[in-house]
Parts: structure tokens; sequence; C-alpha cells
């Protein structure tokens, strides 16, 4: 079966988490490509203020939606583009009709490119940008365009992006175009200004606010797999907010975690910087603690993968996992723990990060996210935490 497979890396932090990676699987054939009229959003018309964007889930293993780049001139389309609506950094790019024009191996071969010919509203920059994730990289020239987040009222104008003419390898069997970041100006390249920063400074959101609702689907993939809603709070998929989180420092959306752990959460108590990332599949932290909790739930290391095994029919009985954050004891549940890479072998979702000592030494990714809306307070610089209302006929 693992044959079949191929590795999909969504760990999409910046320069001082490049040493973490974790290799994630999904059966290649199964993925939808480039159909954005299938990932379109459904309005919610009753929220005044706030939009919502809704996001495919690809089993868990990732969270795609759409934008719109550009104001079509006469005879010339909406130029669409599927993105990671990524917290864990600032910068948005995509790849620039330059991208591979001459060379016939390039990552940017299949994409979607921008062409600023075919916009009216494009604006040159012409500031050569670069850009390195736990991934890979892109690399180009910022220019300024309207940006739309499709099936929502919300564009931006003059938001500066990335024209990336190169693309890193890495990027060439992804199913996404390029990345959207959703963290602090602080972490932005070049300081370019965030989308949603700028959304707020121009005024286009009620409340400095956005918020992040992942869904649980196992082993099936969902044109509708969450929500992120812009300028407000989403009470139809998150309960009430139970803690705010004062952030320790406003690039990436990174606070303090005190301890972790399957009995309770001082199993493990160095108290960590970590970060919420939805742009990172699994939960990453320091190999010895990782290594630990991974060997406490029977887990097997897989070396060829990377990655920690149980046997799929054992993880509905696995344990939750417990932090201490804001003084507050969480688990996330081990529906929200367990990935399926096959129908027999599972992966727990953890993985050891590296980082040489700087940094944040924890990254919460989607399974943090699918137990916990995430409500991100950009003026208040505090992220809230409300339990997910995940669908009822979602199993193991």
């Amino acid at each position: 079966m693992k044959h079949s497979l191929f590795s999909l890396v969504f760990l999409l932090g910046s320069l001082f988490l490049c040493d973490a990676k974790y290799q994630i699987r999904v059966e290649r054939g199964k993925l939808i490509k480039h159909a954005p009229q299938k990932y379109g959003l459904r309005r919610f018309d009753r929220f005044i203020g706030a939009q919502h964007q809704h996001v495919a889930d690809f089993r868990d293993y990732g969270y795609f939606g759409n934008i719109t780049l550009g104001t079509p001139k006469e005879s010339t389309n909406d130029q669409t583009f599927l993105v990671v609506l990524d917290t864990g950094s600032s910068n948005l790019w995509v790849p620039d009709n330059s991208c591979g024009a001459n060379d016939a191996n390039s990552a940017c071969k299949h994409k979607n490119k921008y062409i600023m010919s075919d916009s009216s509203s494009y604006e040159k920059d012409g500031r050569p940008f670069s850009i390195s994730y736990g991934t890979g990289s892109a690399s180009g020239y910022f220019g300024k365009d309207t940006l739309c987040f499709s099936d929502t009222t919300l564009c931006i104008k003059s938001q500066v992006f990335g024209q990336a003419n190169s693309i890193a390898p890495f990027f060439a069997n992804q199913e996404i175009d390029g990345i959207l970041g959703l963290g602090f100006t602080d972490l932005a390249v070049n300081k370019a200004p965030p989308p949603f920063v700028n959304a707020v400074d121009q005024g286009l959101v009620d409340e400095p606010i956005f918020t992040v609702y992942l869904e649980h689907h196992g082993r099936d993939r969902a044109p509708s797999g969450g929500y992120f809603t812009y300028g407000g709070e989403d009470p139809d998929h998150c309960g009430e907010i139970i803690t705010w989180i004062p952030l320790t420092k406003a690039a990436y959306w990174q606070f303090n975690m005190q301890g972790i752990g399957i009995e309770n959460s001082n199993e493990h108590t160095n108290g960590w910087e970590v970060i919420s990332d939805t742009g990172t599949s699994f939960i990453g932290g320091p190999g010895s603690v990782i290594q630990a909790i991974a060997k406490k739930y029977g887990a097997s290391y897989d070396e060829f993968n990377d990655s920690y095994i149980v046997p799929c029919s054992k993880a509905k009985n696995l344990p939750a996992l417990k932090l201490k954050i804001n003084d507050m004891e969480l688990q996330i549940d081990p529906i929200n723990l367990i990935a399926h890479s096959d129908a027999t072998e599972c992966d727990l979702t953890l993985f050891d990060m590296y980082g040489g000592g700087f940094g944040p030494s924890w990254i919460l990714g989607d399974p943090f996210i699918r137990q916990f809306c995430n409500i991100h307070d950009i003026k208040n610089k505090r992220i809230g935490l409300a339990h997910s209302k995940q669908p009822e006929d979602v199993t193991f």
C-alpha cells in the first residue's frame, strides 16, 4: 500500500523553523486538481460583518482555499489560485506567468499563474522577495493588486504580493498554487503588510478578528472541510470562548505552553514558546518529549516515512493528549490525533523538531485547531480558544 503513496509536506513556518519538517502521506490520485468551483463558500448572510470562506479538507492532512487576484480586463477571466491559508507565515505569493518560462521541468509547470497584463488594477512594486519555509522556498518580485477571498465580499485593494518566478521542486506535486500568510507584519519578508492586517487597516472588517474552524473527516476528503471567518467569531461552528491567551510575541501567533503529557499535563513541564499554525499538518515539538509521548502511545517509528505509526484498529482507544496553556488543562481527543495514511496504518500526528534553540519550540498544527477553534485578535495581540463543533456523522 505504501508504494501508492507520496510525501506531502505542509510545514510552512518561516526561517526559524526551517529544520522542522514532517512528511505526510495521501493518495495522490484522489486529490482534487484546480477545481475552484468545488470549494465555493456558502455565504452566511445572517452574520453582519463576518465573512465566511470555506476550505477543502484533504483527509485531515491539509486545508486549502481559493483567492482571486486582479480585476479582469474585457475578454479576460478571474485569476483564481488555490492557496494554503497559513497562520504560520505572513506573505502572500503565487506563481508569476514568467515562472518556468524557460524550464520544461519547472515546479510551476502545472500551476495557475498570475498574468499582470490581464488585470486593470495591477500596480508595479518591483522589490525582490525571497521566502523560505520548512519545505522549500519561493522567490521573485513584489507587485500590488486587488485580492479577494473567494465567495466572500472581502476584497483588499493594493495588496502587496509576491510574483514568484522561481519555486522549490517540492511544490511541483502539491495541489496548491501559492501561500497566503495570516501572521503579523513583523514576520513578513520586507515587512509587506499581510492581507488580514491590510484588511483591518483599510477598515474592511467590523472587528480585527479572524476565526479558524477545521473539521475532521478521517479517510474522506471533503470539499467543505472548515471555515475561515474574517471580521468576527463563528458561533455556528464554535462554542463559547474558554480562554484568551496573550501572545508573547506578535510575529507568529506565539504564546507560552506550560506543560504536556498523556496522564496529565505535568509530565513534561519545561515551559515553551509555541505557535498555532494552520500551515502545519501535525504537532511538532522537542525530539526527546515527542519520542517519550509516542512511546507511551505505543507508536512505532517508520524511518522510511519519518513518522510515528499506530494500528488504525487501536486508534480510537488511545488516550487524549493533555496540554497546559494559560493555567488551563486542555486536551486533544484521539480522533484529532490520528490521520489515516492507509486502511490499516494510521499516523500519530506528532513529529520531532530540532530548531537549534531559535524560535518557538513547538508548533501546534491542525490537530490542535480541529479540537479548538482559534480566534485571532490582531488588535489585542491574543488568541482565543473555543471548542469546535465537529460534524456529528464523522467517525474514525
